[in-house]
């Protein structure tokens, strides 16, 4: 008998999915990379013969961003659980004569849009915030290269050009008191290193309509220590990093790199870590 209920409940973990795990993108750049954002509402949803992926026709009701504007779009879907015989805590679905916002682009040369990991959602009984509102009726002049950026995932992830292993042989020998730290990076748009400080010792401006830092200032709210001194000392030898670019339009832009770095006293290394 616990054979049994053990072999029904591994059956039902392995069934099982962790919760959805994911960074929504923000509302303007998953606008900046869609090829559609609309409103719409469903007018038609059809299932196919094996019932496992269905399409939902959209009439569109407003379109967001400049271009071409269709008044009906339609998007395919994988069923509901209840047809497929698979569940797991990432469903969701669309149905008919619900009003959606959607941001739709393609993938493998297909429209679609997401739900859990997207700014994509059936209005219901829910509204567009006003900041959203904001970013939808101004995002056709917004432009990817004013602003600064961090770890969006809609941009590509960058490490440092220089040889950082010979630079941090560098390094002081000293008996620091707190041998390690965290740094902020400023790189432009050409991969340069502008500026280097501690976690704390800076300050950003994000404008009022898009939520994104436009400046990035160092500000002294508490003095250096010796380490802190010495460590961006030697991370500005680390002059060149790779250009971040919007993964879309490949859009240089500058951004902010997140950087720690430690100094081992027992084997008298410095070390880093991105």
């Amino acid at each position: 008998m616990k054979k049994r209920i053990l072999t029904v409940l591994t059956i039902l973990i392995s069934a099982i999915t962790f919760a959805c795990s994911c960074n929504i993108p923000k509302p303007i750049l998953e606008f900046k990379s869609a090829k559609y954002v609309f409103e719409g509402k469903v007018i038609s949803k059809i299932y196919s013969i094996d019932s496992l992926t269905y399409t939902v026709s959209f009439k569109t009701s407003k379109h967001y961003k400049k271009g071409d504007y269709p008044t009906t779009l339609e998007f395919t879907f994988k069923s509901e659980g209840k047809y497929t015989g698979v569940w797991t805590s990432c469903d969701w679905s669309v149905n008919k004569d619900e009003v959606w916002l959607v941001y739709a682009d393609y993938s493998k040369e297909k429209l679609s849009f997401g739900y859990f990991c997207s700014n994509s959602k059936p209005l219901g009984r829910r509204t567009i915030s006003k900041n959203e509102q904001k970013i939808l009726d101004n995002g056709n002049s917004f432009k990817l290269e004013n602003y600064i950026y961090q770890s969006e995932n809609d941009l590509t992830f960058t490490k440092p050009i220089s040889v950082v292993d010979s630079v941090l042989k560098t390094g002081k020998d000293k008996d620091y008191e707190k041998p390690f730290t965290w740094l902020k990076l400023f790189v432009d748009e050409n991969g340069n290193l502008n500026s280097v400080t501690t976690n704390t010792n800076y300050q950003l401006k994000n404008d009022s309509i898009f939520n994104l830092t436009t400046e990035f200032k160092i500000r002294s709210r508490k003095p250096l220590t010796e380490f802190e001194k010495d460590a961006i000392e030697l991370v500005k030898k680390i002059p060149k990093w790779e250009i971040k670019k919007h993964k879309k339009t490949n859009i240089p832009v500058p951004y902010i790199r997140h950087l720690s770095i430690e100094y081992d006293k027992v084997k008298k290394e410095w070390k880093y870590e991105l």
